[in-house]
């Protein structure tokens, strides 16, 4: 990448500069201010964003009053010379209104959705269903494996899909957790996405001991599938978001919410990319804990047993067939 001095700057006839802010870790746009040389130079030698306040004709650091200051890690010029970006970590909200970002509405009509939405559904429509058998207990013979090809990568999903789903729970959850939780298995890509955007760390609950003691042990039984999971990184006080790839009968999730529960580690949410409804795992976890797995893609079979797709996420609920 080219590199330039701050000389280089084209300053309005105000001796200002407009300043995009953005999150470093996601790239998510936080603010926008303006800064004059004296406030670049402050940010360039102290590593801390500072800008000039147009309303109070002064000099200011971002966060000096309200502790959230934001580290720049990288600034960055635009081709015309006369706007940039910092790069920055922030401590806390970004917004004076306790907002992560300044820019947390949308504009009414704005969003356009309907190329990714049914991009989804031709994926899931054309999904292989395998027949399992059914070892959760002694209920049933089959159990009907829809694979994921969102989370299989079969067919590798367009990057515009991932990046739908992750900003989609992103939005629907909360961001006052201490980290993000998922199980070992396919919801690793879309649990990564999404502890990006919120800026937390990401604990994965493993399939297999790594040697070492974990923090806990617990049974799990799917439709399809028992085994153990070995608990590392989540510990007693913490507050976490779970994640999975999807959800069915709940049993995963279940399990874990028992030793969650019970070891003192406050589940904020759950949400999955997609729920298998006929199975009745959100109900059972809903019915369980009282918390209503948020899922942006819903299946079921209709009356001819054919697949259907629903969306649900804010601002949205509609089937697609």
């Amino acid at each position: 990448m080219t590199e330039l001095t701050v000389d280089k700057i084209r300053f309005d006839e105000r001796g200002l500069v407009p300043v995009i802010v953005q999150d470093y870790n996601n790239y998510k746009v936080l603010m926008q201010a303006y800064a004059d040389k004296e406030a670049i130079d402050l940010t360039l030698k102290t590593g801390l964003a500072h800008f000039w306040s147009r309303s109070r004709k002064k000099l200011w650091l971002k966060g000096e009053t309200s502790g959230n200051v934001q580290k720049v890690r990288k600034v960055l010029i635009d081709c015309d010379e006369d706007s940039i970006i910092y790069l920055v970590e922030s401590k806390g909200p970004a917004c004076h209104t306790g907002n992560r970002s300044c820019f947390y509405r949308n504009i009414s009509g704005s969003e356009r959705y309907d190329e990714i939405l049914q991009e989804i559904r031709d994926y899931y429509i054309k999904a292989p269903i395998i027949s399992k058998k059914w070892v959760r207990d002694n209920t049933k013979d089959e159990y009907k494996y829809i694979l994921n090809p969102i989370t299989e990568n079969y067919p590798p999903p367009s990057p515009q899909v991932m990046a739908w789903l992750a900003n989609v729970i992103d939005e629907m959850t909360p961001m006052d957790i201490d980290k993000v939780v998922v199980p070992e298995s396919f919801g690793i890509p879309i649990a990564t996405l999404v502890s990006e955007r919120k800026g937390k760390p990401l604990a994965i609950v493993r399939k297999r001991n790594f040697g070492s003691d974990p923090e806990g042990k617990v049974d799990y039984a799917s439709g399809y599938e028992v085994g153990q999971y070995y608990i590392y990184g989540v510990a007693s006080g913490d507050r976490v978001l779970l994640i999975d790839d999807a959800i069915s009968t709940g049993g995963t999730i279940d399990s874990l919410m028992g030793y969650f529960i019970k070891s003192n580690i406050d589940v904020a949410d759950i949400s999955c990319s997609m729920s298998k409804d006929m199975y009745g795992g959100r109900k059972l976890i809903l019915d369980k804990y009282g918390i209503r797995v948020k899922s942006p893609v819903v299946l079921n079979f209709d009356s001819e047993e054919k697949l259907t797709v629903k969306f649900e996420f804010p601002g949205e609920s509609r089937w697609l067939k």
